[in-house]
């Protein structure tokens, strides 16, 4: 619930999900301009971030598509904008809240259409969370860890999918 709070309140249309896939800024409702059924969004040549430290207290997802989204994204995160929004690209950001294992991380490790019979179809961002800190020694430390991803842009509704 403070992920919801936290996103509505930085002021920008933020669409996403939390681990329950209940919609934080809700499911846009179908129009004309979704996916065709051939376009899969690709991570290859594109922009990635990842990261320990954020200012997310709980699991969080974002889709950012203009520049003010663009800046909340990184607002959350806790840093200065790497830059503008690159035209014709949105992000995805994955952010997993406080943890209590310097180990801990995230990586998005694809994005696929699905395709729903009678509905609009979604992009679907698959992320795979992990702990290292058996490797680390300073385990027990707070972390947040995130993961931001560049994808071709897209005005279709968003669906975060943890992976093994």
């Amino acid at each position: 619930m403070a992920a919801l709070g936290l996103a509505l309140g930085m002021g920008a249309a933020l669409t996403g999900c939390s681990g329950g896939m209940a919609w934080l800024g809700g499911e846009p409702p179908p129009d004309d301009n979704a996916l065709p059924p051939a376009v899969s969004p690709s991570l290859v040549g594109r922009g990635e971030w990842h990261g320990g430290l954020s200012r997310a207290q709980s699991t969080t997802y974002l889709v950012a598509r203009n520049a003010a989204e663009w800046q909340s994204l990184w607002d959350l995160v806790g840093t200065r904008v790497p830059g503008a929004l690159p035209e014709r690209l949105m992000a995805l950001g994955v952010f997993l809240g406080s943890r209590n294992s310097s180990g801990a991380g995230v990586e998005v490790v694809n994005t696929r259409v699905e395709h729903r019979d009678g509905m609009r179809d979604r992009l679907v961002v698959e992320y795979h969370e992990f702990d290292q800190s058996s490797r680390n020694t300073a385990a027990g430390s707070l972390t947040s860890p995130y993961a931001i991803v560049l994808v071709d842009w897209s005005d279709a509704p968003v669906r975060f999918a943890r992976v093994p």
